[in-house]
């Protein structure tokens, strides 16, 4: 067993959900192997109030000028993951320096683990051989999705050592995460998560603001949410939806910095809609209704697998209409989405208990 970990991915507090999908992996491990202490490498530093997060997880945080921040993969088992850690968009993240550190974990001898990723199709020579050779050198690595195995797969990993398990945020305890409660409004909260991605841009301004409109001409209060905090991301298109908003009561842009300051939204809404994953998996565990609004392909695979409903049609008016509807059959739909939640949770631990046994 390990006596030290070190998580590697897209952590440093700017996008919640990857700060769940560290939160979530730590707990897990801490269950799963008690005694190991806990590291995370992020040779840039993080700001003071996410080591200070940190810190409260009980994970040390290694940084400074490489290669000297290095050194921990000599020493510490390594954990890639979980979000999306498998893509050819640039050569050096996340592919390229994920390659370096598990070559250089497994020259030492600690086994290092691929856990719960993500991995978009690959059309490039260099990331498919680094994917091959490099991430093929983990002792094993579990995909959150079929999709994903099959791209590791395509690539050259050994089939036997690429297991389809599932986001690893769904292992979270319950009990660590602030539960639904009614409001005493007499109006329906819900939580809009805005998604903006200025290198993809999958979702325009007037998207929102449509369906913002139609809620609103349905008697709703609207928060605006945003889970990629980078200033070019989710919260540009926030702050510029809020500004059309802003003489309007009924919407409000809560800013939140961490994944309880975001829970805390979740859990006094009614509805949490998102085209992200992670606010709909955050929402499910909250006991709050998640709905569904767009989304990349993996989105669309969380819906196939999972009780989560989906907003259908481009039609603002009819789209908040489904809302309500769903809203109306909330005490059916949620049995049947924390049913799924909870198969998943042993999904993930028991393929991670599997993996650490390697």
């Amino acid at each position: 067993m390990a006596k030290r970990f070190v998580f590697w991915g897209g952590y440093a507090g700017r996008n919640l959900g990857d700060e769940a999908i560290l939160w979530a992996v730590s707990q897990l491990l801490r269950k799963l192997e008690p005694t190991a202490s806990q590291c995370v490498l992020i040779p840039d530093g993080v700001p003071v109030d996410v080591e200070a997060q940190y810190a409260a997880w009980q994970i040390e945080v290694i940084k400074g000028r490489m290669p000297g921040c290095l050194d921990i993969l000599r020493t510490a088992r390594l954990i890639v993951g979980g979000g999306q850690m498998v893509d050819d968009t640039t050569l050096g993240w996340p592919v390229g320096w994920s390659s370096l550190f598990i070559a250089i974990n497994a020259f030492f001898g600690q086994k290092p683990l691929v856990l719960c990723i993500g991995a978009e199709p690959l059309t490039r020579a260099l990331p498919r051989f680094l994917v091959r050779h490099m991430y093929g050198l983990a002792k094993a690595c579990t995909c959150r999705d079929d999709e994903s195995t099959q791209v590791l797969r395509d690539a050259g990993i050994s089939a036997n050592k690429v297991w389809t398990t599932r986001d690893v945020v769904f292992s979270l305890d319950r009990c660590l995460i602030p539960q639904h409660q009614a409001t005493g409004s007499t109006k329906t909260s819900v939580a809009l998560v805005v998604a903006y991605d200025p290198n993809r841009v999958l979702d325009t301004i007037s998207r929102y603001t449509k369906l913002i409109d139609a809620l609103l001409e349905c008697d709703m209060e609207v928060q605006l949410v945003a889970h990629d905090l980078r200033a070019d991301y989710d919260v540009r298109a926030r702050d510029e939806i809020y500004a059309m908003y802003k003489n309007d009561l009924r919407v409000r842009a809560p800013e939140a910095r961490s994944v309880d300051e975001v829970l805390t939204i979740y859990s006094h809404s009614d509805a949490v809609i998102s085209g992200r994953m992670h606010p709909l998996i955050l929402a499910s565990l909250a006991g709050t209704l998640p709905i569904a609004f767009g989304g990349k392909a993996k989105v669309q695979s969380l819906i196939a697998m999972s009780a989560i409903p989906t907003l259908t049609g481009d039609v603002p008016v009819q789209q908040a209409s489904q809302v309500q509807q769903l809203l109306e059959q909330r005490s059916n739909l949620l049995p049947a989405i924390a049913s799924a939640v909870d198969n998943f949770r042993i999904n993930v631990e028991n393929a991670t208990e599997r993996a650490l046994k390697l």
